[in-house]
C-alpha cells in the first residue's frame, strides 16, 4: 500500500524525494607512470652521475609540465560539460556570487520580464530550459500572430479536442514553424516538439496548435534585486499575487533583439516558512518536504518538489463545522498515506495547542484539470471520531487506526 502511495505523490508532483536516485556510478580512474627499465639497462655506460641526473631532471619537468597540461585540459572539458544546474546553483537558497545590477539594469530587466512574449516564464518553476512549462508560455500567444488557417484545420482541432464543439472564444493559432523558432530564440532549444504544449491541441497535417481563451491577463513582475557573474545574470522578483518570491537565471546573449536565453526559475519558498518539516510517509523510509506558513486562520502545507511548491493543503475544517481549530496553531506532525484505498496519498497532520492534540485527515485529490495533486479541508466528524477512538494521537496511530476501520471512514 505504501508503494503505491508513493508512486501517485511523485507522479502527480507533491513528492520532494526522487525515489529513482542514480546511484553514483563515477568512478577515479589514476594513471600509473611505467617506467622502462631496459631502458635504464641499455643506458651508454660512459654517461656521467651528473649528466644521468641532469636528463632525468629533465624528463621529470616534461612529466610534471604534461600532466599539468592535461589537467588544464580535463579542466576545460569538465567547464564545457557543466549543465545549467551547475552554473545557476538552483538548489541554494542564495543568489550566485556575483556583481550586482544598478537600479537602471532592475528596471530594465523587469520591463523585459513583463513584455508578453516573457511574462509566462515567470509564472512557474522550471530547473532548466528543458522543464519549462510551455501551456504557460503560450497560454495566450506570447505576443505570436495567428498563422493563416483553413476552415478544415480548425475542424480537425474541434474533433480532437474534448472540451469544444465550436470557436466559442479567443482562437489561437500557432504555426509549428513559429513556435519552434520562438522557443530556440528563447532558451537554444532546438528542433521543439510542439505537441509537447500543455493546454493546446497540434493537428499534426497542418502543423498548428491550436487554443481558446476568454480573457488575457498578465500578471506584473517586480524586480527586487539582481547580480550579474560573466554572462549569467541572476534576479529575485515576485509575479502577480504569488505569496513566494522567485529567482530567474538569465544568459546574455550579444543579440539586441532577443537579449537572453532562459535557465531556470527558483521559487524561494524557504523564505516565508516558519518551520520547515520532513513529512514522513507510512511504512516507508522516504520524506516529503513540507513548509510551514501562518495564515489568520491557521497554518498551511506547503508540499515542495524540486524546490518548487507543488500544492497547499489547509489542515482546518470547513466553516459549516463551526468548530474552533484556530487555536491549534503549533503543527507536531505530517504524515502521508493513502488511507481510503483509492490510489491517491491522503495527508494526516498532528495539531497541537499545547496542551492538547487533534488530528486532521486532508484527503487527497487529482485535479484534471491542472493534472495536479491537492488536497480537501478536513471534516470535523473525522477529526472527532479519531479522538474517540485513538487515545495516544500520533500519526502512525491514527493512519493505523483508520486502515482497519476503513467502512467506519466511508460512513463519515
Amino acid at each position: 500500500m505504501a508503494t503505491a502511495m508513493v508512486t501517485t505523490i511523485v507522479l502527480s508532483g507533491c513528492s520532494s524525494v526522487d525515489l529513482n536516485l542514480d546511484s553514483d556510478n563515477s568512478t577515479t580512474t589514476e594513471e600509473s607512470i611505467e617506467v622502462n627499465s631496459d631502458d635504464k639497462q641499455n643506458a651508454p655506460s660512459d654517461k656521467s652521475i651528473e649528466e644521468t641526473s641532469q636528463d632525468q631532471n629533465d624528463d621529470t619537468d616534461k612529466d610534471i609540465t604534461e600532466e599539468e597540461d592535461s589537467t588544464e585540459d580535463d579542466s576545460v572539458e569538465d567547464d564545457s560539460k557543466k549543465t545549467s544546474d551547475d552554473l545557476t546553483g538552483y538548489d541554494s537558497e542564495d543568489m550566485m556570487d556575483g556583481e550586482d545590477l544598478s537600479e537602471a539594469e532592475l528596471e530594465k530587466i523587469q520591463e523585459y520580464l513583463n513584455q508578453t512574449d516573457n511574462y509566462g516564464f515567470t509564472l512557474e518553476s522550471f530547473r532548466d530550459s528543458e522543464d519549462i512549462d510551455w501551456g504557460n508560455v503560450f497560454a495566450y500567444g506570447a505576443g505570436i500572430e495567428n498563422c493563416d488557417y483553413s476552415e478544415e484545420a480548425v475542424d480537425a482541432y474541434l474533433e480532437a479536442s474534448e472540451y469544444y464543439d465550436t470557436v466559442e472564444y479567443d482562437l489561437i493559432a500557432l504555426s509549428g514553424d513559429d513556435v519552434r523558432s520562438f522557443v530556440e530564440r528563447k532558451t537554444g532549444l532546438a528542433d521543439f516538439d510542439v505537441s509537447s504544449v500543455s493546454g493546446f491541441i497540434y493537428v499534426e497535417e497542418y502543423d498548428i496548435l491550436f487554443s481558446q481563451v476568454s480573457d488575457f491577463y498578465d500578471k506584473d513582475v517586480f524586480c527586487k534585486e539582481g547580480v550579474r557573474s560573466g554572462n549569467l545574470i541572476q534576479v529575485v522578483f515576485q509575479v502577480g499575487m504569488q505569496d513566494n518570491m522567485r529567482r530567474i537565471t538569465l544568459e546574455e546573449t550579444s543579440d539586441t533583439d532577443h537579449p537572453y536565453l532562459y535557465l531556470s526559475n527558483r521559487e524561494l519558498w524557504e523564505e516565508n516558512a516558519v518551520e520547515i518539516i520532513e513529512a514522513s510517509i507510512y511504512e516507508d523510509s522516504e520524506k516529503v518536504t513540507c513548509a510551514v506558513i501562518k495564515t489568520e486562520k491557521g497554518p498551511d502545507i506547503e508540499v515542495i518538489n524540486n524546490n518548487a511548491v507543488a500544492c497547499v493543503a489547509h489542515p482546518r475544517f470547513r466553516e459549516v463545522d463551526k468548530v474552533n481549530i484556530e487555536q491549534y496553531s503549533d503543527i507536531v506532525e505530517i504524515e502521508f498515506c493513502d488511507v481510503n484505498s483509492d490510489g491517491i496519498g491522503d495527508m494526516v497532520v498532528i495539531l497541537s495547542d499545547g496542551e492538547n492534540t487533534i488530528a486532521v485527515l486532508c484527503e487527497g485529490f487529482i485535479d484534471e484539470e491542472e493534472d495536479k495533486e491537492g488536497y480537501a479541508i478536513g471534516a470535523a466528524a473525522v477529526s472527532d471520531w479519531i479522538s474517540e477512538n485513538v487515545s495516544d494521537v500520533t500519526a502512525d496511530n491514527v493512519i493505523s487506526y483508520i486502515l482497519d476501520h476503513q467502512d467506519e471512514l466511508e460512513e463519515l
